[in-house]
């Protein structure tokens, strides 16, 4: 995403969970309201006028369903939001993913199963970069065992993992993390593979309006795959957000000789 701020949409509060939304398409045809399919959903902005030909409409489909909606004069990414969620079929939930002014990006994701457990996550769907609160946030890691000889090192290892949370702010203000856990997931099985809750800020540094923070965690090489990729899961809040999940991109376990 490129442009978000938490807030609220009528009574409904900005969320930043994305691993479940659907892929959606959009058809529309009012002269001032348009929307546009997204990675997470769709976005709407500018206000509808209901002044062409025909009466304005806008077609949501997804998950082999479809959902037709009336624009109106005055309508917005707020209000367009208020007719979905009355409009979906049971067993579906709309969410507002992101706002910026009038703009706003709407997710539409099956509602979790009444019969208990959470819903399974796919990371790869997690996305590298995320914004809230007029800044954004991305991850990058490296994983590596030391094997070189020396005092102490004939045991068993542990492969260290360095992890950088670092954003750009607007108008030059550095962003604040305020970083809630970290996660380790195996490429294609989804495995977690380590996990760590409000973890301790190695060094943190700012340039301009860049802020970086930094962290460590050190994992079992018996929990790795030394044939496998990982990618970091950080669930961090910007300015004063609700926490998202951002990732790293997938990586090896290097070693060092």
């Amino acid at each position: 995403m490129t442009t978000a701020s938490v807030g609220k949409v009528g009574s409904a509060p900005v969320a930043g969970r994305t691993t479940d939304l659907l892929k959606v398409s959009v058809m529309e045809n009012d002269p001032g309201l348009k929307a546009q399919a997204t990675a997470f959903g769709f976005k709407i902005s500018g206000t509808g006028t209901n002044n062409g030909i025909v009466a304005s409409f806008l077609k949501l489909g997804f998950d082999k369903k479809s959902v037709s909606l009336s624009v109106s004069r005055g309508d917005t990414g707020a209000t367009i939001f208020k007719k979905l969620q009355r409009a979906l079929p049971k067993g579906y939930e709309a969410r507002v993913i992101a706002q910026q002014g009038k703009d706003v990006t709407i997710g539409i994701a099956k509602k979790a199963s009444s019969g208990g457990g959470a819903p399974k996550v796919d990371v790869a769907k997690i996305p590298t970069s995320i914004a809230a609160n007029g800044a954004s946030a991305n991850v990058e890691a490296s994983l590596w065992i030391n094997r070189m000889p020396g005092p102490g090192r004939g045991g068993p290892k542990n492969a260290i993992a360095s992890i950088n949370v670092s954003g750009t702010g607007f108008a030059d203000a550095p962003p604040k993390f305020q970083v809630k856990s970290i996660e380790v997931y195996e490429k294609g099985t989804n495995k977690k593979v380590a996990t760590i809750a409000n973890p301790k800020v190695q060094d943190s540094s700012t340039n301009w309006g860049t802020k970086t923070q930094s962290y460590r965690l050190e994992i079992p090489e018996s929990k790795l795959d030394l044939n496998k990729q990982y990618t970091f899961v950080v669930n961090t809040g910007i300015n004063g957000s609700k926490p998202q999940a951002v990732r790293s991109e997938y990586l090896k376990v290097e070693q060092a000789f």
